[in-house]
């Protein structure tokens, strides 16, 4: 089965566990689908094997603490030690799909704004290739920046007393800081490179063309199952 199929399958047979148990379970789904560590698919399939251990130690009457103790997170992290490491050809499809997804949804997202902006009042349509591309960049490493530190604080606040108020104002200051540098960070790179005029609507023709490729490219190599 594939990620998606083992995602069902999961959401299914957890309705068989007991709410001590079901909660316990959740905070080991959270953990693992949290770890860069390894592949959608990997972490479906050892999820889903924790999952069947789970349900049969309950008809023994047993609880998921009894089976993989009170440090979850070490058991966790010591069965994600065993799986086998992606090789390296996967890993630069799965990035790879990645900038083409992201470049294709900023430019239908810039496309649309710049239609409705033109609709008002004209605006300036130059676009400096050069420019564009380590905007593109900088955006795209903002982005990776901010999924893999929160991604690392959602891991290691699961199994913690977290301070709420702490947790929101750390998290509006990563968004913020991101948002801003989005904004502001492009506006400091010189224009240089070759000249278009590119119009809202060639903006979502390449989006809607990058966003086709993408998804050409992950029923071709399975990037996503």
């Amino acid at each position: 089965m594939d990620a998606k199929e083992l995602i069902e399958l999961n959401n299914r047979k957890r309705k068989e566990l007991t709410k001590e148990n079901e909660e316990y379970y959740g905070n080991m789904l959270v953990y693992i689908r949290a770890s860069m560590a390894v592949s959608e698919q990997q972490s479906e399939e050892l999820l889903m094997e924790l999952l069947d251990h789970i349900i049969e130690a309950q008809k023994e009457g047993k609880r998921a603490v009894d089976i993989f103790g009170e440090n979850p997170s070490a058991y966790c992290d010591e069965m994600i030690k065993q799986l086998p490491k992606e090789p390296g050809k996967s890993t630069a499809y799965f990035i790879v799909f990645l900038l083409v997804k992201l470049a294709g949804l900023l430019a239908v997202v810039n496309g649309i704004g710049d239609i409705i902006i033109h609709y008002f009042k004209n605006s300036d349509q130059t676009v400096y290739v050069g420019t564009a591309i380590v905007t593109f960049i900088i955006v795209a490493c903002i982005i990776f920046l901010d999924v893999v530190l929160i991604l690392k604080w959602l891991r290691q606040s699961i199994y913690k007393v977290s301070n709420k108020v702490k947790d929101f104002a750390l998290l509006s200051f990563i968004m913020t800081l991101s948002i801003l540098g989005m904004v502001f960070l492009p506006r400091l790179i010189p224009n240089f490179g070759y000249v278009i005029e590119v119009g809202g609507f060639l903006y979502l023709i390449v989006g809607v063309a990058a966003l086709s490729i993408s998804k050409w490219l992950d029923r071709k190599y399975c990037i996503t199952k």
